[in-house]
């Protein structure tokens, strides 16, 4: 199951050794921005099962909440690999989809923030999509709200 990725030039490389908590596209006004595109897709994975080589740099950004978050990537590529949320106080990390090595292996289970989403882009049918964001228990599984408790838990 593994999955890994890096960034565009190679010198960030990184492995996932658990399926995702929870696999969304982000379409809020600061990813379709901080992305260059429509939305952002996101894997949510608890920090220790994320490996990751070569050197990082981190960049802290606002939110709309003023919770911010901070980007973790390749100083050299400027690749962002992870962001690390402020609001979320488990030791959780949103890994960059798109950085993948086969993107194709972690399609959005749901949408959020699809308020601010593009017009020309329509939503998948039968994916559900939520207009701010979510209530964990209508989107996430009953595995990931088990893991979820069991690393609050330990923390």
């Amino acid at each position: 199951m593994p999955l890994t990725g890096g960034c565009i030039c190679g010198a960030v490389r990184y492995e996932i050794a658990v399926e995702p908590l929870f696999v969304h596209a982000c379409h809020c006004g600061d990813c379709q921005r901080f992305s260059g595109s429509a939305f952002v897709v996101l894997l949510g994975i608890e920090k220790a099962n994320l490996s990751v080589s070569g050197e990082l740099t981190k960049v802290t950004n606002p939110t709309p909440s003023g919770a911010g978050y901070d980007a973790h990537g390749c100083p050299q590529c400027l690749t962002i690999i992870w962001n690390k949320y402020h609001f979320v106080e488990l030791p959780l990390v949103a890994v960059r989809g798109g950085t993948l090595d086969d993107p194709s292996l972690a399609p959005p289970a749901y949408h959020i923030f699809t308020g601010s989403k593009q017009p020309w882009f329509e939503l998948p049918k039968g994916v559900k999509a939520f207009e701010g964001w979510l209530e964990p228990s209508e989107a996430w599984s009953p595995t990931t709200l088990q893991r979820l408790e069991e690393l609050a838990k330990r923390n």
